[in-house]
């Protein structure tokens, strides 16, 4: 049981960067798709947006979402509207409202409002 407390034998035995690796690993992620939506222009941003944000809600949701779907009639609820806010913010760069969500109830609306958003922001 020594073995298992705060002895420094079992940091060599990689446990302890295998967290590190996989939550290193959705930042890349995000930010390759940042990368393609910052190179896509007009309605091809608001194709990759909608498709984002209907696979991230599917993901949130553990539901298949149509471009159609309703976030609210699909299950979703305030924890998983806070995933899914940050999840888009973490890949648009964008400060977005979680209210965005229930104004914008579906992957359509919401691609279409983050697109224009996408638009409007300042070149960092």
């Amino acid at each position: 049981m020594d073995d298992s407390g705060q002895h420094g034998t079992t940091d060599q035995g990689g446990e302890a960067g295998a967290p590190a690796a996989e939550t290193a690993a959705p930042d890349e992620a995000h930010e390759a798709e940042r990368a393609r939506l910052l190179a896509a222009e007009g309605p091809e941003r608001e194709r990759l947006l909608r498709e984002i944000v209907r696979s991230n809600a599917g993901t949130v949701l553990s539901a298949d979402i149509a471009d159609d779907s309703n976030f609210l009639e699909s299950g979703l609820n305030s924890l998983t509207a806070l995933e899914l806010t940050k999840t888009l913010m973490n890949i648009t760069g964008l400060e977005i409202p979680m209210v965005a969500i229930v104004e914008h109830p579906t992957p359509a609306d919401l691609g279409r409002y983050l697109a224009e958003e996408l638009d409007n922001a300042p070149v960092a």
